[in-house]
């Protein structure tokens, strides 16, 4: 059960009230921070998660229903949202190494599949709506560059262009599912 002062907190923030929103994020982000930390056991990736939950809390603000503590609700998200960076992460390592695989024994066969698959998320990439992700994508990619690297060209930190290319490769993936590539 929530405590008053937290259910006051919250109702405020329904409501669209910014400084409550501030309180409460004065409030619950550096346990969040410790939390995530704990996980991630790196500074950036936990603040990244961090942002990620009270940004998400902030939009979503007017159909929250929290029945539960607001402390335990906020741990849990650190948790979930630890536990989808996971899967994100393992299913693009698994993407890129898939289909960037070449055999050495098979090299001619391999290469006219590779092209043809190269285009074909060529294709499926045009479908990602943001641009941002689409720039990134197609940089680390199609033009090979580093996360550092397009991390100071775009004037962003590295982390983002991490999540704007799990963002781009969803939308790869979904697509080529669609042409049955994958």
């Amino acid at each position: 059960m929530m405590l008053f002062h937290e259910e006051e907190l919250l109702l405020s923030v329904k409501r669209g009230d910014a400084s409550a929103f501030a309180t409460l994020y004065k409030r619950y982000r550096p346990q969040l921070l410790m939390e995530a930390y704990q996980k991630v056991r790196n500074q950036q990736e936990a603040e990244d998660i961090v942002q990620e939950i009270f940004t998400s809390l902030w939009q979503r603000r007017r159909e929250l229903a929290i029945n539960i503590s607001l402390k335990h609700y906020l741990y849990r998200a650190v948790h979930l949202q630890y536990a989808y960076k996971c899967r994100r992460n393992e299913v693009a390592r698994r993407f890129v190494s898939h289909a960037w695989y070449t055999s050495p024994e098979s090299a001619v066969p391999r290469n006219l599949e590779n092209k043809e698959l190269g285009q074909q998320i060529r294709e499926a990439a045009r479908h990602v709506s943001a641009p941002a992700c689409r720039k990134v994508f197609e940089l680390l990619y199609l033009q090979d560059w580093s996360h550092k690297e397009i991390a100071q060209d775009m004037n962003i930190q590295p982390q983002v262009v991490k999540n704007q290319v799990s963002r781009a490769l969803k939308v790869i993936r979904t697509r080529l599912r669609e042409e049955e590539v994958v």
